[in-house]
C-alpha cells in the first residue's frame, strides 16, 4: 500500500447558527507550517495553484505559465529560466522540519560553485519563528493566532458576543498540502478563510477582496517628462472609444519587472502593496529577502539579495551570466528583446507573434486604435504588483489610473 501523504489537523470550532467558523484549536505543526508559507516567493505559489488547480490568483498564473511558455533564447543562462520558475527562498532551512515540506518547496540549491565537484550549493538564512513541542493555539477565521489558553478563548467568545456554548459545534478536519494552498491563497482575498475553505466549496471567489479593498493606483508618468530616469516603459494600445487596452509592447525591461514578482516572498508582497499608502522610499531600509545572485529589480529598491558566503575554497558564480562571474548580474532577460504584454499579463516574444494576426483579433477599425507611452517607476510597480494579484486586468487598472491623473494648473 502506497504511503499517504503527510497531513495536518485542526479542530473548528463552529457556530451552528451561522455556519461560520469562530476559531480553530491548532498545534505547533499547522502554526509552523501557516508561517512558512507566507516566506514562500510567488513563483512557488503559482506553481502549488497550478498543480492543484486551485483558485487563479490574478494574473500570477499567467506570469508563471508565460516564463514557461518563452523560448530558452529569450534568457540570459538556461538557469535565469529555472530560477524563475522554482525561485529560492533565502529561509529554506526553515521548511526542512515541516510535514509538509516535500509537497510545498522544491530543491534549495541557490548558486553554482567554481568547484566542479560541487554541483550545487545551498545557502539558507534561518528566520521567522519557529514553534516546538506540542504547544496549542487559537486562529481565528482571517488566520491571526493567539495562544491557546482557555482564560484567552473565554475573552473572544464573550467579545464575539456569546454567551451559550452549546451552539459551538467542535468538527475535526485532516488535510494535506492541497487544502493548505487553498487556505493561502483564500487568506489573500477573504477575511473569512477558514469558513471559505472548510464549510463552503473551495473553489467559490472570496468575497472580502483585502488587497483590492487597500491597492491605490498612483497615476504613471508619461515618456515625455521621465526620457532619462532609467524607469521601464510601456508602449500601450487602446481602444478609444473605451479606452480598453488591446495589448502593451514592451522591452526587456518592463518584462524583468513582471518576471521578478515570481522572485519576491510573499510576506515581503503583503508589506509592500498593504502599506502602499503610507509609502515613503526615505522611511524603508533595504532588506535582504532574495537568494544570492537573484535579480534586484531597480522599481523595488528596498529588496535585495543576499551575499552569499565566503570560501576559500569554492568560490560562488552568477548563474544568471554567461560568463559565470562572481559578481552579481542584473537580469534573467536576454537584451535588445521586444514582447507583447496582454491585459492579463501573459507575454510573449515579439517575433513570435504576428502584428497582423493581434490587429484582426481586436476586430476594430485601425482608426480606433490609440497608442500611450507611458513610464514606471517605483510607487507604479508596487501597485501593478498587487493588481496582478487582485484582477485579470492589471494593465487597463493601470491605464485608468492614468486619465484620472489630475491636470496640473497652469501658474
Amino acid at each position: 500500500m502506497a504511503s499517504e501523504s503527510p497531513t495536518l489537523s485542526i479542530k473548528l470550532l463552529i457556530d451552528q447558527a451561522s455556519n461560520a467558523v469562530l476559531l480553530a484549536e491548532a498545534d505547533s505543526d499547522f502554526v509552523n507550517t501557516l508561517h512558512r508559507l507566507l516566506k514562500l516567493p510567488l513563483g512557488n505559489i503559482a506553481r502549488l495553484a497550478d498543480k492543484h488547480q486551485s483558485l487563479q490568483l490574478g494574473c500570477l498564473n499567467n506570469l508563471y505559465n508565460s516564463v514557461n511558455n518563452l523560448s530558452l533564447e529569450c534568457f540570459r543562462t538556461e538557469e535565469c529560466k529555472r530560477m524563475l520558475l522554482c525561485p529560492r527562498n533565502v529561509h529554506a532551512s526553515v521548511f526542512k522540519d515541516l510535514k509538509l515540506n516535500k509537497d510545498l518547496t522544491g530543491p534549495t540549491g541557490y548558486y553554482i560553485c567554481s568547484n566542479r565537484k560541487c554541483n550545487e550549493e545551498q545557502y539558507d538564512v534561518t528566520g521567522g519563528v519557529s514553534y516546538k513541542g506540542k504547544s496549542m493555539f487559537f486562529v481565528t477565521d482571517d488566520l491571526r493566532v493567539m495562544q491557546g489558553l482557555p482564560g484567552d478563548l473565554i475573552q473572544f467568545l464573550v467579545n464575539m458576543g456569546f454567551e451559550n456554548v452549546s451552539r459551538i459545534e467542535e468538527k475535526v478536519v485532516e488535510f494535506g498540502s492541497k487544502v493548505m494552498t487553498h487556505l493561502l491563497i483564500h487568506s489573500l482575498f477573504s477575511k473569512t478563510t477558514l469558513t471559505d475553505v472548510f464549510l463552503k466549496k473551495q473553489g467559490n471567489s472570496p468575497t472580502s477582496p483585502m488587497l483590492d479593498d487597500r491597492l491605490t493606483f498612483i497615476a504613471p508618468v508619461e515618456k515625455g517628462s521621465a526620457e532619462k530616469d532609467g524607469k521601464a516603459r510601456l508602449k500601450m494600445l487602446l481602444r478609444k472609444p473605451d479606452r480598453k487596452e488591446l495589448y502593451a509592447e514592451a522591452s526587456e525591461n518592463f518584462v524583468e519587472l513582471l518576471f521578478s514578482f515570481l522572485t519576491i516572498p510573499l510576506e515581503s508582497v503583503l508589506e509592500l502593496v498593504l502599506g502602499l499608502n503610507e509609502f515613503n522610499p526615505t522611511k524603508n531600509s533595504q532588506k535582504d529577502v532574495l537568494p544570492p545572485f537573484y535579480s534586484c529589480p531597480n522599481e523595488f529598491p528596498n529588496i535585495c539579495s543576499c551575499d552569499p558566503p565566503l570560501s576559500v575554497y569554492k568560490i560562488p558564480l552568477d548563474p544568471k551570466s554567461p560568463k559565470r562571474s562572481s559578481e552579481n548580474s542584473s537580469g534573467y532577460v536576454e537584451k535588445n528583446l521586444l514582447f507583447v504584454v496582454s491585459d492579463d499579463l501573459v507575454v510573449k516574444e515579439l517575433s513570435s507573434v504576428s502584428s497582423i494576426s493581434l490587429l484582426k483579433e481586436t476586430g476594430i477599425s485601425l482608426g480606433d486604435v490609440e497608442h500611450k507611452v507611458i513610464s514606471i517607476g517605483e510607487v507604479e510597480a508596487i501597485a501593478l504588483l498587487g493588481a496582478s494579484l487582485c484582477t485579470t486586468s492589471p494593465l487597463s487598472a493601470l491605464l485608468n489610473s492614468f486619465y484620472k491623473k489630475p491636470k496640473q494648473e497652469v501658474v
